[in-house]
């Protein structure tokens, strides 16, 4: 059904060594902080834009809205297809991709497997911290392999008193994070599901 949308969209990011390569230690303590400030966050808005590549010739754009402690909403859109749209609320799953929305029941580990990216990426470089809109921010650097003979250098920021990743900028894709703890930010179960399994 969506499973396919779903699993390659909490593919990890990997990260390129560069001029400050930070210690073992270092690299594994922003990794469980940031991992930390999206697992705590209320909410938080998740939206990614890839342009046209080798890795991904019709480029698109995925938005992940995330709702503590449970509820997930995936949307992506991919030049020439309909639009993809998942939604996770404990462990039921809907999906609609253009036909009306089904759903499913999945398992722990694949309710969770969205919390790919700036989570499950390996930190091997940190760069200079900046002053950004008066707030300290942290930098890093990280390689996003998009497919076998393609990658992006992404130049990314994070809130430094926080660890909550703002963004990262790249020739060929971008991630944004917003809507952090926003009440205002809701995800609802789509009426009429028809039950997949």
């Amino acid at each position: 059904m969506f499973t396919g949308t779903l699993i390659a969209a909490g593919a990890a990011l990997v990260v390129l060594a560069q001029i400050l390569p930070a210690g073992a230690s270092e690299a594994s303590d922003l990794q469980t902080k940031m991992r930390s400030a999206l697992r705590t966050a209320k909410t938080f808005v998740e939206t990614i834009s890839i342009k046209g590549s080798l890795g991904h010739p019709l480029g698109g754009t995925a938005t992940y809205t995330i709702v503590a402690p449970n509820r997930f909403r995936q949307t992506g859109t991919t030049a020439g297809a309909p639009p993809d749209d998942t939604i996770i609320i404990g462990h039921d799953v809907y999906g609609n991709e253009g036909k009306g929305w089904d759903v499913q029941t999945w398992s722990d580990h694949l309710v969770t497997s969205f919390e790919g990216d700036v989570l499950n990426v390996k930190v091997a470089s940190i760069g200079p911290d900046q002053t950004v809109d008066g707030k300290i921010v942290g930098t890093l650097v990280m390689i996003d392999p998009m497919g076998a003979s393609d990658a992006d250098t992404l130049q990314c920021t994070y809130e430094k008193l926080t660890s909550r990743p703002l963004a990262c900028n790249g020739t060929h894709s971008s991630i944004k994070y917003t809507n952090y703890d926003d009440p205002t930010i809701t995800i609802e179960a789509p009426k009429n599901a028809k039950r997949a399994n």
